[in-house]
């Protein structure tokens, strides 16, 4: 059971039902003007069931619910309603980020398969604001983690408090690129999990801008009594993309990698190396990527078309392919001679 406030009154809903709600509010929110039957049929439930989920949320979550009769379904009368955000207790919110962590240390073993079922679908209960890709939780399969750095589950406890709540909090943070510790109070937006590591997209009150924070690397993080709003414009997907491989910043520049007919056929079963790249597979069968980074996530990209070296080449930009020179000929120098 988990618990959802919508300012007037808690409400307990189970997680099947609260599935059911979020799969009704989406539709109903992108104005395809459901009918019952039609709710019925996409969840595989009784009219009757739809009908008690409607009015459950109208008259216990407040839902401005109104059926249309001009198209014929059910729509908000107010544009821009959403449901009450799940609330997770402290007690809840560190328990899932512990099996997160214990997850990652018990990959080969049988109760692993079952932990990663469950977190897939506890996963789906967590704020907006926690950004966390649990695919490969629900497989049924073993697997061997990447190198990560290991993050104090009371820390993403109370970075996904901040983020949730809207609340600044403090932190002293160790930037690897400068070898310092400063003390930073910032804003976090997201908490984003990419390949196992945790961060904390936040807007950075020393700098002035927003920052990915690594959450390894951020220590005695302290709620503060400020509250914030999200920067104006600010949309997590959007921000997402403009990196690679969570590097990001500077002026946009497009790239285009090309595998070759043997690479490619490994390629080409890969879901997307970049949120919104393209990719063009050609004549010979070899596969085109195109995707838009900014100028500082290059080095990123650097580093992934070298791990494909004699099977990839960078068209474009220049700057990318000056980098791989670089690289390529310092790798050369540095293995000239046998020891």
């Amino acid at each position: 059971m988990m618990s959802s406030s919508n300012g007037q009154a808690s409400t307990r809903v189970h997680a099947r039902a609260l599935s059911r709600l979020q799969q009704i509010h989406r539709e109903i929110s992108a104005s395809r003007y459901p009918t019952v039957r039609r709710l019925a049929q996409l969840l595989e439930r009784s009219d009757r069931t739809v009908k008690r989920d409607l009015s459950f949320m109208r008259d216990q979550l407040g839902a401005p619910l109104i059926f249309d009769r001009v198209r014929r379904g059910w729509r908000y009368r107010e544009p821009g309603w959403a449901l009450p955000p799940i609330q997770f207790d402290e007690g809840e919110m560190l328990a899932f980020f512990t099996a997160a962590e214990v997850l990652r240390a018990t990959g080969h073993t049988p109760e692993a398969v079952m932990l990663r079922a469950s977190l897939a679908k506890l996963a789906d209960f967590l704020p907006a604001e926690v950004n966390v890709n649990l695919a490969t939780l629900g497989e049924a399969l073993t697997f061997q983690p990447l190198p990560h750095v290991m993050v104090e589950p009371t820390t993403l406890q109370t970075l996904a408090r901040a983020a949730a709540a809207r609340r600044t909090i403090s932190f002293d943070y160790h930037s690897q690129h400068r070898n310092k510790q400063t003390q930073r109070e910032a804003d976090v937006l997201l908490l984003h999990n990419f390949a196992g590591d945790w961060y904390a997209i936040a807007y950075d009150h020393l700098r002035h801008e927003v920052r990915d924070f690594h959450a390894g690397r951020i220590r005695h993080p302290t709620l503060t009594a400020k509250y914030f709003d999200p920067p104006a414009g600010w949309n997590a997907d959007t921000y997402l993309r403009r990196g690679f491989f969570m590097m990001r910043g500077g002026r946009i520049t497009t790239v285009q990698i090309v595998f070759d007919s043997y690479q490619a056929r490994w390629m080409k079963e890969r879901i997307a190396f970049h949120p919104a790249e393209r990719r063009e597979e050609l004549p010979d069968g070899g596969l085109r990527l195109t995707f838009a980074v900014g100028h500082n996530g290059l080095d990123a990209v650097a580093r992934f078309c070298l791990a494909y070296a004699g099977h990839c080449v960078a068209e474009r930009p220049a700057a990318l392919r000056k980098l791989l020179r670089e690289r390529l000929t310092r790798a050369l120098e540095d293995h000239r001679e046998d020891y």
